[in-house]
């Protein structure tokens, strides 16, 4: 090999190394952050018992329907409407009360021509799972709270009916009720304790879950 077909070989060696962008510690966690945020939403599906009570719950009947158009690909409103044969004014309520529980987000594009901003709507999954476990935490604190009051106070009761009062309360009244003044006799909630810590039980295992 000549002296200057080895510098030759050497100046091209180093270009292509020079073309190679070395990976950066920022750029990995980005694309881990990527892969991470698509595997993520990969496991939440339209057809999740919880995320289909949810459209239901949250849009009405059209929720499911509306949702699933726009699961794998931002739609605006009037190609929502087209798809699915769904009103216009009604896909856009739909959109407003899935928007308003986190369950979709929009992209706005403002037209060049009119000037009239486009909204472009697609399904959120890992909002709408964060809206379904921050209700299922605060159902589970409430219900935590209720049990703690049906296991700490003692009630009474009359026989016609009326709300159950604590026994502060009867006390004050002479165990007299304070709506129908029938005589208060003391009330077993065992059951409300029961129904409760198996409701708390199943909250507990659906956060885990999810």
């Amino acid at each position: 090999m000549t002296k200057a077909t080895a510098k030759k070989s050497k100046a091209t060696t180093k270009k292509k190394t020079a073309g190679k962008k070395p990976t950066t510690g920022k750029a990995k966690r980005v694309k881990a952050q990527a892969e991470k945020t698509e595997a993520k939403a990969a496991t939440v599906s339209l057809e999740n018992p919880t995320i289909y009570e949810l459209l239901n719950q949250v849009a009405g009947e059209h929720g499911y329907t509306v949702a699933k158009a726009i699961v794998s690909e931002e739609l605006t409103d009037e190609e929502i409407a087209k798809r699915t044969g769904i009103r216009l004014n009604l896909v856009r309520r739909i959109l407003y009360d899935l928007y308003d529980n986190r369950v979709v987000s929009y992209r706005r594009v403002r037209d060049e021509n009119s000037g009239w901003y486009i909204y472009y709507w697609k399904v959120d999954p890992e909002r709408a799972l964060a809206y379904v476990r921050a209700n299922r935490q605060l159902l589970l604190q409430k219900l935590e709270e209720q049990l703690e009051r049906e296991k700490n106070t003692i009630y009474f009761s009359c026989s016609n009916g009326c709300p159950k009062v604590a026994l502060e309360e009867a006390a004050e009244n002479d165990f007299k009720c304070p709506r129908c003044k029938g005589k208060l006799e003391p009330y077993d909630n065992s059951a409300i304790i029961t129904s409760l810590e198996r409701r708390i039980q199943t909250l507990r295992e659906q956060l885990t879950q999810s």
